[in-house]
């Protein structure tokens, strides 16, 4: 299966970048590892799920199922795996020429430009492409019991495939249009990451959805998919698995206005668009780098220069105060220098500023709420148990009559979800009383008038709640500090990886060994700059909790007698998070270094911290996550879980009646949060014993680490 890509490959006609590239790649240990592991691992999918989906009575229908199963997860896998390659292996295009000083040199020979641009980026696809084609043999495990199409395993093998082009085709435009750096490598990278999450979460919101006519019960839906599910491969690639629950709609559903192409196209067959637009987007993306190679390679300014230019604005000079270095100049230079630029000060304060800005959006549609349906309005204080009376206030005005057992009363609720809301029905007393004590609610009061009215007759209760619900406002904080602390990892990652391969290809490595600098003092500085660094950014997701702590304290004092009260976000949060996100941040900051400390080159460094980071709490999210979720006597595990786990932590204190229903009933929920307290402490005490150890070999090591890679 390894070689079964270089036959391919030498079909291609004869290009020198790219000749050497392959036989560069055939040779290299390192990528044969990768292409073994990235085997093993789809090899390893397979054996799990068939171990997990097998079944006794060897039902034929259960086979395909089975096979259908496995032919998802493959997919999505070798999806994942290549949208976190290729990214990592085609931002290489922006700067290697460069810094290896033989861009000039392929300008010079007789190359022309489509062999340069084509060359150089089939060179940086060659691998991704590779790992693609060695896998067919393990999809075609999927063909024995039946249940996948062959056209449905093409279609996975084309979206991951337009993927990786189009990601190609974009870092060879930034490089030959000179606007990337050194640092435009991460930016790229993390670019690539931000739109996939991105669109993804998107697409769950309503607002992006298609209002279609169901032909069939000629009623009006909003669709299964959205208008973002075109643009997203792993949204097109489950529109491939004919899933019930997002399936596109059909031509004849769409309104008449979308049903002309490319709206038609587009909506109803995703996967096929997806795959199409990403070639053509290549093309367009690579076209004018041919054409403009050698123009703009001849030009001494950027095009973001030139822009400036032409629009008659100058950066002029500039002057500034000095600066307070630190006692440790390393750790000032790693904390102060990489946020002083333009474009990193946009980014950090544009990063804070979503962050900060999302949850009080979030926090203020919970606390809005939707407009009544009628002017009178009930609450916690309207029913008298003495008197047996209930006061229905109009405009501030109440009008207080008896509540018998003859007053007829329904109810409507519009915060359940669609399928289990009913409106209209009628509830008994009992139950008006006990949704009394929760929030105000509106209400049609009509008295009986025939005996004086001595009491309510009828009564059309109408809970409207809040412009976001409890559940609602936890899922969306939820996402959006998973994302903000994914975000922040890669930072960190990303920065830890390149600060000392940066400075070996540069030079300065060898000017600052020769001077009285220790290793001890080099190393400590530049983890508590990387630290440093990255702080501000690790406060948003702790203020954005404790946006929701402050209103669940003030709505809890105000209204201390509900028994039905809920923590939108556990208070322990406050005291939990700073710990484990911090000391997480350090340990992926210390790994970084290391990589970066080992290899020579700043993308195998990046590659290699990134995949260990990703697989490492991935790993420990999963299983505490299938732990929550599991019996009583599992969710104590899963608890424990959550002290080793970052993102399991989040789940456990933002939205534990969700991922952790079993543990945090009312019976449990006290003891359920000693046990994420306790574990917690323990957590951050073990992350900081690891990145303690890594620390002092990397000081122990560090000499002789430096003296094998000079030679």
């Amino acid at each position: 299966m390894l070689g079964i890509a270089e036959y391919f490959w030498r079909l291609i006609p004869a290009n020198p970048i790219l000749l050497r590239v392959v036989q560069m790649n055939g040779k290299r240990r390192r990528d044969l590892f990768i292409r073994c592991g990235y085997l093993g691992l789809l090899i390893g999918v397979v054996i799990f799920s068939l171990m997990s989906g097998s079944t006794s009575t060897g039902n034929l229908s259960e086979l395909a199922k089975t096979s259908a199963t496995l032919f998802q997860v493959l997919s999505y896998c070798q999806l994942a795996l290549v949208a976190l390659l290729a990214p990592i292996f085609t931002a290489g295009a922006i700067t290697q020429e460069k810094d290896s000083q033989t861009y000039d040199i392929l300008l010079a020979t007789p190359l022309t430009n489509g062999q340069i641009v084509l060359g150089s980026l089939l060179s940086r696809l060659f691998f991704v492409i590779a790992l693609l084609i060695s896998g067919i043999p393990v999809f075609s495990i999927t063909q024995i019991f039946g249940g996948v199409a062959i056209s449905a395993i093409v279609q996975s093998f084309l979206i991951a495939a337009g993927t990786a082009f189009a990601t190609g085709a974009l870092a060879m435009a930034i490089a030959v249009f000179k606007v990337g750096t050194r640092r435009t490598i991460f930016s790229f990278y993390l670019f690539i990451v931000i739109y996939m999450v991105g669109t993804f979460v998107l697409d769950q919101v309503p607002y992006f959805k298609i209002s279609t006519l169901n032909t069939t019960t000629n009623v009006v839906e909003m669709s299964k998919t959205s208008w973002l599910t075109g643009i997203n491969p792993f949204l097109a690639l489950r529109t491939i698995f004919h899933e019930s629950s997002y399936t596109p709609p059909l031509m004849a559903d769409l309104p008449k206005g979308l049903t002309g192409w490319p709206w038609g196209w587009y909506l109803t067959n995703p996967a096929g668009f997806y795959t199409t637009f990403m070639f053509f987007i290549s093309f367009v993306l690579i076209s004018p780098s041919i054409l403009m190679l050698r123009r703009l390679a001849q030009s001494t300014t950027s095009l973001q220069t030139h822009i400036m230019q032409r629009l008659g604005i100058t950066r002029g000079d500039r002057t500034r105060k000095p600066r307070t270095v630190w006692s440790n100049p390393i750790a000032w230079r790693e904390a102060r220098t990489k946020a002083s630029a333009a474009r990193a000060s946009v980014l950090r304060y544009g990063f804070i500023a979503a962050g900060l800005i999302g949850a009080v959006v979030i926090a203020a549609l919970y606390g809005m709420r939707q407009a009544p349906r009628y002017a009178s309005i009930i609450d916690v204080n309207s029913y008298n148990p003495d008197t047996k009376q209930l006061a229905v206030y109009t405009n501030g005005e109440p009008q207080t009559l008896l509540l018998t057992s003859g007053t007829s009363i329904t109810y409507t609720d519009l915060q359940l979800p669609k399928d289990e809301k009913k409106d209209g029905a009628t509830i008994q007393l009992s139950d008006l009383l006990s949704l009394l004590s929760s929030e105000p609610m509106s209400v049609q009061a009509q008295p009986n008038v025939n005996s004086g009215a001595t009491y309510w007759l009828k009564l059309d209760v109408y809970h409207t709640g809040r412009r976001l619900s409890a559940p609602e406002a936890r899922t969306a904080l939820l996402g959006v500090a998973t994302i903000e602390f994914a975000v922040i990892l890669l930072i960190v990652t990303n920065a830890a990886a390149s600060t000392v391969t940066r400075e070996k290809e540069d030079g300065t490595l060898d000017l600052l060994l020769t001077t009285p600098i220790t290793s001890r003092y080099y190393i400590w500085g530049k983890l508590r700059g990387l630290v440093s660094f990255v702080l501000p950014l690790v406060a948003v997701p702790v203020a954005s909790a404790m946006i929701f702590v402050i209103y669940d304290c003030v709505r809890r004092f105000s209204n201390w007698s509900d028994p039905g009260f809920q923590w939108i976000v556990l208070p322990e949060a406050v005291l939990l998070l700073p710990g484990m996100l911090v000391i997480v941040v350090a340990f992926a900051a210390i790994l970084g270094m290391q990589m970066s400390l080992r290899c020579r080159k700043t993308v195998v460094a990046v590659m290699s911290s990134v995949g260990i980071v990703v697989g490492a709490c991935g790993a420990l999210g999963w299983c505490g996550y299938s732990l929550l979720q599991g019996s009583k006597n599992t969710g104590i595990m899963g608890l424990i879980a959550a002290g080793f786990s970052p993102f399991t932590l989040l789940t456990v204190l933002i939205d534990p009646y969700t991922f952790a229903s079993d543990s945090f009933t009312a019976d449990e929920a006290a003891s359920s949060r000693v046990w994420v307290f306790v574990v917690c402490w323990i957590g951050v005490a073990a992350y900081t014993a690891v990145v303690w150890t890594m620390y002092k070999s990397m000081v122990k090591n560090f000499d002789m680490t430096i003296r094998k890679q000079s030679r």
